[in-house]
């Protein structure tokens, strides 16, 4: 009978492998696990007769086969350590290191295990779990790889399921600060141990897929009543959102919880819960695109005079809403990328957080200025978001943004983006005012038809009651 142990001592004493020891110590490690995986010389175990065609039988043979990919990983990455060929890990950038150690240690602050069970139990309204799982499934190819693959798992599925856990985990952490939630809308399903990345663990990434449940529609009634009856900006989940998740993860090296908290500072404390507020609606995302147009009609004086006020406003807004609800996540080319991140998670303007993201955007149009120029008055609205899209995926290593600004000048458009913020929150507020008595002036006439229609229709059977007794009198 062949003898692992004994080969792997004939290896020792010639030299011919120089990880000897380490593989062995693996393997013998690894001897329980292994011993219950089929091997070539056993037969195959069949089910038992008349079960080979039951739910049960057809649930147990796929746990059996995602347990047999997940040993299969885990056996690869060992392997490739023992040989020496999986290289070192990437490390955590050290510039948010302290930001992941602040928000984790936050008072009052749940913890993420938590968060993930509670969403996979079905905390998260039903159809934003939806918008997640497509997001998540085009979002990486936009993501630039200036170290490598950023330490993510190489299984695209480990990646996505990555995401799509730290996104719905801040979502619930977002629907957290709404108010106390329905406990009835949570089931059993919280008490169920779900496979989640453990701290600091960059290698662990055997995940489980995420459950694609149907529960959640409580949860979503719950939101939807509490956003109704609730002014309070808090942030809420759009399609850009799944991009920044993915950045964050980048800079911690793709380790699952330290980039949900730095997208939770990212989100919290950088943009700040206006900018993807419920209600009013991204209330300041759309105050910082009034900053923009200002910010870019005082640079570019001779654009803006080109473009019009309605022209500028126009073209601001269709770029604001490719760039900043993503920061610029497939839109910049790779360093310049990850130069705009390094500078917004530092936090250099704490006056004004976002104020990078105008610099940013301001310094692109800048940079395609010449371009623009040359273009035709007619066609400049038009081509003006292609222009400045092409002149940014070229942008060469190195590039910055060259816009002096000092910090009356920053304030003064932050004063700008709050007033646009209030104007918008009045408007919202009187277009709902209106689509509301529109709702009653509606619900009100649609009472006073059926009323109109149940008096005529007992006019009608009067009308006929007493034909019918005149037609009998006359007969008698």
């Amino acid at each position: 009978m062949y003898n692992i142990s004994q080969q792997f001592e004939e290896f020792a004493r010639t030299g011919a492998c120089p990880s000897t020891f380490r593989l062995k110590l693996f393997l013998d490690s690894h001897q329980p696990q292994m011993g219950g995986l089929p091997t070539r010389g056993r037969p195959p175990v069949s089910p038992p007769a008349g079960t080979a065609g039951t739910a049960g039988s057809a649930s147990t043979q796929r746990s059996r086969r995602q347990r047999f990919r997940q040993w299969r990983r885990r056996v690869k990455r060992r392997l490739k350590g023992c040989f020496g060929l999986s290289g070192r890990a990437p490390e955590i950038h050290p510039a948010v290191v302290p930001i992941i150690e602040r928000k984790r240690t936050a008072p009052n602050s749940r913890s993420y295990r938590a968060l993930v069970a509670e969403a996979e139990a079905g905390g998260v309204p039903a159809a934003v779990v939806h918008q997640i799982q497509l997001d998540v499934a085009r979002t990486f190819p936009a993501i630039p790889e200036p170290s490598g693959n950023w330490g993510w798992s190489e299984e695209a599925a480990d990646r996505e399921s990555c995401l799509a856990r730290v996104l719905m985990a801040f979502e619930c952490r977002a629907l957290d600060s709404l108010g106390p939630r329905p406990q009835k809308s949570l089931p059993m399903l919280l008490k169920i141990r779900r496979s989640w990345c453990g701290p600091g663990d960059g290698d662990a990434c055997v995940r489980t897929p995420l459950m694609r449940h149907s529960v959640g529609g409580e949860a979503r009634l719950w939101a939807e009543e509490v956003s109704a009856s609730n002014s309070d900006p808090v942030p809420t989940y759009v399609q850009g959102c799944s991009m920044m998740a993915a950045m964050c993860l980048g800079f911690t090296a793709g380790r699952e919880e330290e980039g949900f908290w730095i997208f939770t500072y990212l989100m919290e404390d950088v943009l700040g819960p206006e900018f993807f507020s419920r209600r009013p609606a991204m209330m300041g995302y759309h105050g910082d695109k009034a900053a923009l147009a200002q910010l870019v009609a005082s640079t570019m004086p001779e654009l803006a005079e080109r473009l019009g006020t309605a022209g500028l406003a126009e073209c601001v807004s269709a770029l604001a809403a490719r760039c900043l609800l993503s920061g610029f996540v497939g839109f910049l080319s790779g360093e310049p990328l990850v130069a705009f991140w390094e500078e917004l998670l530092a936090n250099h303007w704490p006056d004004y957080p976002r104020l990078p993201l105008l610099l940013w955007f301001t310094g692109l149009v800048q940079h395609a200025e010449r371009q623009l120029q040359q273009a035709p008055s007619d066609e400049l609205v038009p081509i003006f978001f292609r222009t400045v899209q092409s002149a940014s995926r070229e942008l060469p290593r190195g590039w910055r943004p060259v816009l002096p600004l000092s910090q009356p000048r920053a304030l003064e458009l932050r004063q700008v983006s709050q007033e646009a913020q209030e104007k918008y929150r009045q408007l919202q507020e009187e277009l709902n005012f209106k689509e509301m008595h529109a709702k009653q002036v509606s619900a009100s006439l649609d009472r006073s038809a059926a009323q109109l229609a149940d008096a005529l229709k007992l006019a009608s059977s009067a009308s006929a009651s007493a034909s019918a007794a005149s037609a009998a009198s006359a007969a008698r």
